[in-house]
């Protein structure tokens, strides 16, 4: 007679046996509804959207990008001309490596301005900035080369002067008369533009461009003495990300001013919103109890839902007044500080949120834990909460980063409109979205490269967010607790 075991054991063994030979026509899960059904097909349908949507985005993004940087600015050419009497003197002897000149002038008025460029002996320096008797410059420019000037050398004004031919150009002719110093700003090969005629400089002579007419099905015609002699431009990969002016139609392309000021006021808003965003969540998860936390966190979660451009209006007509009345008149009307403190504000129930929900994802018995060893609440919350829920706290920084970067509404409105490459916070500067805004939004014909620069500026920015996103997916995953 056999034992209850092995009864037992024959009947498992035969159990299984049925269950794996009905395994292929055998389901757990019930068969979905229809509804269920139609529900899955929309989610569906909504994740393949979503897919081409961002696939669509890169596309757009990568393609316009590449016309931009195979684009041609047509620059009016300009030639230095100097006066022929001096406007100033050094007060100083300036050595080769100086770019600060202290200028002795007559003159009641300033008679230098931002962007002019002057002549001390044979250099050529371009005037970054100015106050009234001191001038910041960047020398040796025109191809000119640094050198020592003594104390009361001359300084001459330069004026860059467009070049235009010297005489008319028939339908038969191929040399265009230009002005003696003019000569050294055209190269063989060049293309210029002289009316709607496309041509190509083939010689150069001190007084002539030889060039080769009609190109690109353009209209050859009788060109007369006004018309002014334009120059192609393009812009450069590493003219893109190492120069520091913006000005795509006049064949300035450096982004610098726009990364800068984009990051300037990224940073002050995070200064602003982790400290504020953190503290919150540390409140609200630890501190706060049950009836003070269900009122506090939906006044948070409201703050979030507030349009953007009531915040760039708060900024322009609260936070600017304000930082004027502490600091005084170097505070400018449109300034990052002011557009960074309100994008602070902005992002802080964002920092409040998730690192509240990281914190209160921390286990119970660790900090039942600490208690028992004697630590106190604080303690507890800086030494164990806190490090436990390290990866979310850092997801939420660096989330928070990404969506200060791309904030648009508050930097147009109260950051300023116009490249500024500075790093002080007092003064006007365009962001990248700001840019991007005001050219999309004017009247810029699509043709137009300054329009085609948007979206190589959109794709800077989406690489830049991409890759924020990109590192707090590995710091999550890196630092996350499992328990």
């Amino acid at each position: 007679m056999e034992s209850k075991l092995e009864i037992e054991r024959q009947y498992s063994t035969s159990a299984k046996a049925q269950f794996r030979a009905a395994e292929g026509e055998v389901r757990l899960q019930r068969r979905l509804r229809l509804g269920e059904e139609v529900i899955r097909a929309i989610l569906l349908f909504c994740g393949v959207v979503s897919i081409f949507t961002t696939i669509g985005i890169i596309y757009v993004l990568t393609t316009e990008s590449a016309r931009f940087l195979n684009a041609r600015a047509w620059v009016f050419s300009k030639a230095p001309v100097v006066a022929e009497t001096s406007t100033a003197t050094l007060e100083q002897t300036i050595p080769v490596g100086e770019n600060v000149l202290v200028v002795n002038f007559d003159s009641e008025t300033i008679p230098f301005a931002d962007r002019q460029l002057i002549q001390i002996n044979d250099e050529i320096m371009r005037i970054e900035s100015r106050t009234r008797r001191t001038l910041t410059v960047q020398r040796a420019q025109e191809g000119t080369a640094a050198g020592v000037h003594n104390a009361n050398a001359e300084v001459f004004i330069v004026n860059e002067v467009q070049v235009k031919p010297t005489a008319p150009v028939g339908i038969n002719d191929t040399q265009v008369q230009i002005p003696a110093y003019a000569a050294a700003e055209f190269a063989v090969n060049d293309l210029i533009l002289i009316g709607q005629e496309v041509m190509r400089i083939t010689a150069i002579s001190e007084t002539a461009l030889t060039v080769e007419r009609g190109l690109e099905n353009s209209p050859i015609r009788e060109i007369p003495i006004s018309e002014t002699i334009n120059y192609a431009d393009h812009p450069g990969f590493i003219e893109f990300f190492t120069t520091t002016n913006w000005q795509p139609s006049v064949g300035e392309f450096g982004v610098l001013p726009l990364v800068t000021s984009t990051l300037m006021t990224s940073i002050v808003a995070l200064f602003v919103a982790i400290p504020m965003g953190l503290g919150a969540a540390i409140y609200l998860s630890e501190y706060a109890p049950p009836n003070v936390r269900n009122t506090l966190k939906p006044i948070l979660e409201v703050l979030a839902g507030v349009p953007t451009v009531v915040y760039g209006f708060f900024a322009l007509t609260f936070m600017t007044p304000l930082l004027k009345a502490i600091f005084g008149d170097q505070v400018q009307s449109f300034n990052m500080l002011s557009a960074g403190l309100v994008v602070g504000i902005l992002i802080t129930p964002l920092i409040s949120s998730m690192c509240e929900d990281a914190i209160s994802a921390v286990p119970r018995a660790l900090r039942e834990a600490s208690y028992g060893l004697g630590a106190t609440k604080f303690e507890t919350t800086i030494k164990v909460v806190l490090p436990a829920a390290l990866s979310g706290v850092l997801a939420a920084i660096i989330v928070a980063t990404s969506r200060a970067v791309g904030e648009t509404m508050v930097v147009a409105l109260a950051a300023g409109q116009g490249p500024n490459f500075t790093f002080n916070l007092f003064q006007s500067a365009e962001t990248m979205t700001g840019h991007i805004a005001r050219i999309s939004s004017g009247d810029i014909s699509q043709t137009n490269i300054a329009y085609d620069s948007i979206f190589a500026i959109g794709m800077l920015l989406f690489v830049l967010t991409l890759v924020l996103n990109l590192i707090s997916s590995y710091v999550s995953e890196r630092l996350r607790e499992r328990y």
